[in-house]
């Protein structure tokens, strides 16, 4: 339950606005599962950011020696502690092809680790109910209320399927002056996260997928 978390330290700050967003940074990673020629199911993975995978250590009393290592007890007794998701959050991703947002259900916990200087990395699996249309599948990591900054930096896999990615990262320029005139119209002020603007498409990657055949 991402949002229930202590909260880190912001890097993005804004003329005027005393509220800093985001507050969590993940690079994200997708692996997706074809069978038959069609996607059945996603393989979420989050890396976070150096600052907050402290705090998690922290707060879950994990890694005590540190070894930069998690022990398997270390990894039953927390892992999916990142999935009981609350504030209309629903995980960030979304697929789609053309105008069609493919249906995916609830995500189940795959792995949790340390990797390199201490950062925590975790996986899930959702399955994809409805694979939607033809043509090419784009996916897209965010949070609408850009708590979380989502980058698409991780490992892009397709098992079952000759597909190739390709990441178009997005116009930040564009993404602030949206978010600009987004806080210029509710007066430059936000209360306790409650009025942040839904800016957080504006600053997602986009991962394109294209498939052979």
């Amino acid at each position: 339950m991402i949002r229930a978390l202590p909260v880190a330290c912001a890097a993005v700050l804004w003329p005027g606005v005393a509220t800093p967003h985001p507050h969590v940074f993940i690079d994200a990673g997708l692996r997706l599962i074809v069978e038959e020629g069609r996607v059945t199911a996603v393989e979420v993975t989050w890396l976070y950011d150096g600052l907050y995978s402290l705090i998690l250590l922290e707060d879950y009393g994990l890694d005590p020696d540190f070894d930069m290592a998690l022990t398997e007890a270390e990894v039953d007794e927390t892992l999916g502690f990142d999935l009981n998701w609350n504030s209309g959050f629903t995980g960030g991703l979304e697929l789609r092809r053309g105008d069609d947002v493919l249906e995916l259900g609830a995500p189940e916990p795959v792995s949790m680790d340390l990797v390199g200087e201490g950062q925590m990395q975790t996986t899930h699996r959702r399955p994809v109910v409805d694979a939607g249309g033809d043509g090419a599948l784009v996916a897209q990591a965010y949070d609408p209320e850009f708590y979380i900054a989502f980058e698409m930096t991780g490992e892009m896999v397709v098992e079952g399927a000759d597909c190739a990615p390709e990441l178009i990262r997005a116009d930040l320029d564009a993404a602030y002056d949206v978010l600009e005139a987004a806080m210029e119209e509710i007066g430059g002020a936000v209360a306790a996260e409650d009025n942040f603007p839904a800016v957080g498409a504006y600053f997602a990657d986009q991962v394109v997928f294209e498939c052979a055949g």
